[in-house]
């Protein structure tokens, strides 16, 4: 198993390289230049630009061997936590990322006749996309008119071009997440955008072995070309 991580030196993504390095796969990450992750076995290191097409394939052929999945932790940067932070950007560095991932696999996968269907699993975020109607009026107007607006439309963006990036050639996820916080290995529930009953609150550990977990193709393809609700 050979899994492309972007977004690995995030507090979500960080937990997610470590788990699948821990399951024995092969993993690449594609990450900003002076990024201090120690290289060691099984994992391969390509410095480079998520929105860049010509880094983006560096990190899919680097290791040799075709990538059987892509995770996406990725989040535009902001000046703190606060919504009200300035926003940093890059604008799209989301919906960018996954498409550029996207067009790589489904070029890979079209070398390959006949063999599996490469997955790509993104990490949103609650009230994205079509998880908007299940917040509350107030909540879509926070997320609206804060500047967390700025990353929310780039959350959006992933969820409406999935499809057509993807194709019939990958099988996507894209997963809804809570609000996150560091209190370790939970068990993870997932509800249909339809659904009610999950917490607003997910561990970062958790939902990154959850993803690896999908990506990797342990969840049996229950959530293959899916949205879904993370919750803890």
């Amino acid at each position: 198993m050979h899994l492309l991580i972007l977004g690995a030196t995030g507090r979500t993504g960080v937990y997610g390289y470590k788990y699948a390095l821990e399951q024995g796969y092969h993993v690449t990450v594609l990450t900003r230049p002076g990024s201090l992750i120690p290289s060691q076995e099984n994992l391969t290191i390509v410095e480079g630009s998520a929105m860049s097409e010509t880094d983006m394939e560096r990190a899919m052929t680097a290791a040799g061997v075709p990538v059987d999945a892509t995770l996406h932790f990725l989040n535009p940067r902001r000046a703190s936590d606060s919504p009200w932070a300035k926003f940093l950007g890059p604008p799209r560095l989301m919906a960018e990322a996954a498409a550029l991932a996207a067009r790589g696999l489904r070029r890979q996968q079209q070398q390959r006749p006949g063999a599996p269907k490469p997955r790509m699993v993104v990490l949103n975020a609650i009230g994205a996309g079509q998880s908007r109607a299940v917040l509350p009026w107030c909540a879509r107007v926070f997320f609206d008119y804060t500047n967390i607006s700025y990353t929310y439309k780039d959350h959006a963006a992933v969820d409406s071009e999935i499809e057509g990036n993807c194709q019939d050639d990958v099988w996507w996820t894209i997963a809804y997440a809570v609000g996150l916080s560091d209190e370790g290995v939970i068990p993870v529930k997932t509800f249909g955008l339809k659904e009610t009953g999950f917490s607003f609150h997910i561990t970062r550990e958790s939902l990154a072995r959850w993803m690896v977990d999908v990506a990797a193709g342990e969840c049996k393809g229950d959530f293959d070309n899916g949205r879904v609700i993370v919750s803890n």
